[in-house]
């Protein structure tokens, strides 16, 4: 209902007069005229666009240069300033895997099966989803005896430096798919493996989440004679996450470019130092122990000795949450694909 004004006397939503520019009863806002205009249109969107956008930069900015300090400002009440924690995560989680250039959280079929835990009950999983139960037990062993003939011979190279092209791996491929005992069976691991890691890489995407929990859980557990709550480690577990994975993200970037930059100076050719994984593998478990200390140090106050001992811990406890979270990828992907 209007006034003489043209603005609403009656709320919209649960029809209580109106005395000022919001509902008494509900909260809802008054309608005005001009509302439906395509410059007000135009105008909230730039608002709610700017607004949210500056919050997040905000937040991106704390999290990269002040480890743990959101987790404080968020208890402490001050959370207008910065996006919401679970906002925030799946923001990151956003830019992360679209623009990153590290495969940190997809893990390859054949990297699955070549690591521990549970290895040998990966290999014989998944020859069983590429073959079925019809194949014998004997010929299933030599069938992935030649797949890590195949494998092998291929790392070699790799280590070797003779990195091929992928028409090259393809050729190869099928060239040791040939020489096989069983190319038919092999070929069917082959073409399992391709669907395995085209699902993979989709499914890491939604299942990295689970990564948060977990290491709230670790936290609360080690944590537990400080009385330090579980919602509480969740928050803080969120935001280290969010953080963890901008620096994934950055050092992709440093470790692209860098590479880039010694191809273009050196002809082609790439210093050892970015060729091997190793050195980068140690520096970025570099960053990030410093940045767990700093988000540790901020969020607990602890002694520097005591949160030195603490980040440690969590580094490790980081290792084998990864590692965790591989073998749920692992089994996530092989009952999707079925």
């Amino acid at each position: 209902m209007a006034g003489l004004s043209g603005q609403a006397t009656a709320c919209a939503n649960c029809a209580a007069p109106l005395g000022g520019e919001y509902c008494a009863q509900c909260g809802e806002r008054r309608l005005h005229p001009d509302e439906h205009t395509l410059r007000h249109i135009v105008g909230e969107w730039f608002e709610a666009f700017s607004h949210g956008e500056g919050r997040l930069l905000v937040s991106l900015r704390t999290l990269l240069l002040k480890p743990g300090e959101l987790t404080r400002e968020y208890f402490r009440g001050r959370r207008v300033p910065y996006a919401r924690p679970v906002a925030l995560f799946f923001a990151v989680n956003l830019l992360y895997f679209l623009l990153t250039t590290l495969n940190t959280f997809s893990t390859a079929l054949e990297t699955q099966m070549s690591v521990s835990p549970l290895q040998q009950t990966k290999q014989m999983l998944v020859l069983d989803k590429a073959l079925g139960p019809q194949v014998s037990a004997t010929e299933k062993a030599e069938v992935m005896a030649d797949y890590w003939a195949l494998y092998g011979s291929e790392r070699a190279a790799v280590l070797a430096g003779r990195a091929a092209s992928a028409a090259e791996r393809k050729a190869d491929e099928e060239k040791g798919v040939a020489a096989s005992r069983h190319p038919a069976a092999l070929e069917a691991v082959y073409r399992y493996q391709e669907r395995f890691d085209e699902r993979t890489e989709t499914l890491s995407r939604a299942l990295v989440v689970a990564l948060v929990p977990m290491l709230a859980c670790l936290l609360w557990l080690t944590l537990a004679p400080l009385r330090r709550g579980l919602p509480e480690l969740l928050i803080f577990a969120t935001h280290l996450w969010s953080g963890l994975l901008l620096i994934l993200l950055l050092f992709g970037w440093l470790v692209t470019g860098a590479t880039r930059v010694s191809q273009w100076l050196l002809d082609g050719r790439i210093p050892a130092i970015l060729q091997s994984d190793s050195y980068a593998s140690m520096a970025l478990a570099v960053l990030v122990a410093i940045y767990v200390y700093r988000a540790l140090r901020a969020y607990l106050c602890y002694p520097r000795i005591g949160c030195a001992i603490l980040s440690a811990w969590m580094l490790a406890g980081l290792f084998w949450l990864l590692q965790l979270y591989r073998l749920l990828l692992f089994f996530v992907t092989v009952y999707a694909l079925h």
